[in-house]
């Protein structure tokens, strides 16, 4: 049953005979029957199932608290319930499949790059190359409905914004929305523009107002350490309902100039232990199991594509190949370095491969190069079996991964549907 449909009906008593149905997976009759993906996909499809009705629950009771002081409009977004969709593998994509493309697509299309570049932008077969990618991932794309803000938008600035503090306090409000003053004054021009919007001259003479402003100006900007304060209002109430005093995590981040940034946000439902540090940790563990299972492919097919003329390339840390970051450098050598920082994302500490005479010196010759190169890397890719192994070998090392946690998983379910039980009472 879907979080929308279950929030409508929060006032019944079924959910509760619904949820506690639920239990934990894989700890019933007929486990034996199942494969160990087959559990543990089951057991994170009804974690996002739990986690789904429980922002659904937490939105109830923090509209009642604001109807209950007459706000009867909610805003949609900060009200919409994600409802992520089911999962049938471990796996969202292999490391290879960046580098091994199927021989048909790869003598079509090579590798996609020269489409993302400034030539291939007006090279007739991007259109053509994209529409095809669309198709291709189009079923992989789960459905997204925007919510109707018919009636928030109806609402004045001023009481939008009574909603605001009344949701999460007055901090909080400021803190996202600016004061009561900005945010009115935004809203009142950002209606005046859309009525009346300006002509191309006005947006020139205003944009060189800007720049005369700014010549000359020197603008220091003060480090500060970001702190998110905490939520008050309806938001609060809930939270310490549910879950009791919210807490205050504190990260410290190194910035690019080798010093260090620290901001803070505050928690109050329990994480889901297969997200969060654990994660971090556990994909490091899968990616270096993952690495240990392939070592010995990975330098046959170095070697094999270093005997097709592809000479300089190695594996990266995430177990795949530097296609993007090469051709990145390929087709932007002429580029300025402003087109280079804006299509390639600055400096890459990502090492590729010399550019070889062989790829030639036009677009049209960097194409040809790329298409063959896919061709070549598919054939080798082939040659070795490589595609098989590193599927059987990344599968392997996420059920390892996830049976670690299932435990911690199955312990944070039960927690959860607990805290469901406890929100349909407050509710009632």
């Amino acid at each position: 049953m879907s979080a929308r449909r279950w929030a409508a009906g929060l006032g019944g008593a079924t959910v509760l005979a619904l949820t506690a149905g639920c239990g934990m997976l894989g700890m019933g009759g007929g486990e034996d029957e199942k494969s160990d993906e087959e559990r543990l996909v089951e057991m994170l499809n009804e974690s996002r199932r739990i986690e789904s009705e429980l922002m659904a629950a937490e939105f109830r009771i923090v509209q009642n608290c604001l109807e209950e002081q007459g706000f009867t409009v909610h805003e949609p977004w900060s009200m919409q319930t994600y409802e992520e969709p089911e999962q049938d593998s471990l796996t969202y994509g292999y490391a290879h499949e960046e580098f091994l493309l199927p021989a048909d697509e790869a003598k079509e299309w090579g590798f996609g790059q020269w489409a993302n570049s400034m030539e291939g932008s007006e090279d007739p077969a991007s259109e053509e190359y994209y529409t095809a990618q669309e198709e291709k991932w189009e079923e992989e794309e789960g459905e997204w409905e925007e919510p109707d803000t018919t009636d928030w938008d109806a609402l004045t600035p001023e009481e939008q914004y009574d909603w605001y503090v009344a949701y999460q306090g007055e901090e909080y409000a400021e803190y996202s929305w600016g004061s009561r003053e900005d945010y009115v004054g935004s809203m009142e021009a950002e209606e005046e523009y859309v009525e009346e919007e300006l002509t191309e001259e006005e947006l020139a003479a205003l944009e060189d107002e800007e720049a005369a402003e700014d010549e000359g100006e020197i603008v220091v900007e003060e480090e500060e350490d970001f702190q998110e304060p905490k939520p008050g209002g309806c938001q609060l109430e809930m939270i310490e309902a549910l879950y009791g005093e919210p807490e205050m995590v504190e990260e410290t981040y190194e910035d690019e100039e080798g010093g260090s940034e620290t901001y803070t946000y505050w928690e109050y439902r329990p994480t889901n232990p297969a997200y969060g540090d654990t994660e971090e940790t556990m994909w490091e563990d899968i990616e270096a199991d993952y690495a240990a299972a392939m070592g010995d492919l990975q330098t046959e097919f170095v070697d094999c594509i270093t005997g097709r003329g592809y000479e300089g390339w190695e594996f990266t840390e995430y177990n795949s190949m530097p296609i993007w970051e090469f051709f990145g450098v390929l087709y932007y050598q002429n580029a300025s370095e402003e087109e280079q920082d804006m299509m390639m994302g600055g400096d890459s500490d990502v090492e590729v491969p010399p550019i070889p005479e062989a790829a030639g010196d036009t677009y049209e010759e960097w194409k040809a190069y790329e298409i063959q190169m896919a061709v070549d890397f598919s054939e080798c890719g082939e040659e070795v079996g490589y595609a098989d192994a590193s599927e059987k070998a990344y599968d392997e090392a996420h059920v390892k991964a996830y049976t670690a946690i299932e435990e911690d998983v199955y312990a944070w379910q039960e927690e959860m549907n607990d805290a469901i039980a406890k929100a349909q009472e407050l509710i009632e």
